[in-house]
């Protein structure tokens, strides 16, 4: 294994799988609900562990080229501006793998996950293109 991918963490390999199912997909859709107006700390740790697939990080892994992307943000609150913080953070992260990021969606008023689910076909559609 290459010394850039190497990893002193346990989660290495949980990290490589993930990374292996972006490698096989065109598109990526990346939800995340607002903790205190950002991504939520799990997320965050998940970015930080994809170093080695960095743009900026050389040499860095490589997925393959051509993906698209969705963003898709959740608040509890009736405003956008959390969503659209969230947003940038995804893009950010879909801009170093070099992941083309196509759309982004905002969902205000998302308590629980139960909130979801009558919005799910608006989802679905989104990130279809239709």
């Amino acid at each position: 294994m290459p010394l850039y991918r190497k990893c002193g963490l346990n989660d290495a390999p949980v990290i490589q799988a993930i990374m292996d199912e972006y490698d096989k997909a065109d598109i990526i859709v990346s939800v995340s609900p607002s903790y205190w107006a950002d991504i939520p700390g799990q997320f965050k740790a998940f970015i930080d562990r994809c170093t080695p697939w960095c743009n900026t990080h050389e040499p860095h892994a490589t997925i393959k080229t051509g993906k698209k992307g969705y963003a898709i943000a959740l608040r509890t609150g009736p405003n956008m501006p959390e969503c659209e913080r969230i947003i940038s953070s995804i893009e950010h992260f879909y801009g170093h793998l070099e992941i083309e990021c196509v759309g982004h969606m905002g969902l205000t008023s998302i308590e629980y996950k139960t909130d979801v689910e009558p919005r799910k076909n608006e989802i679905i559609e989104f990130c279809s293109g239709i």
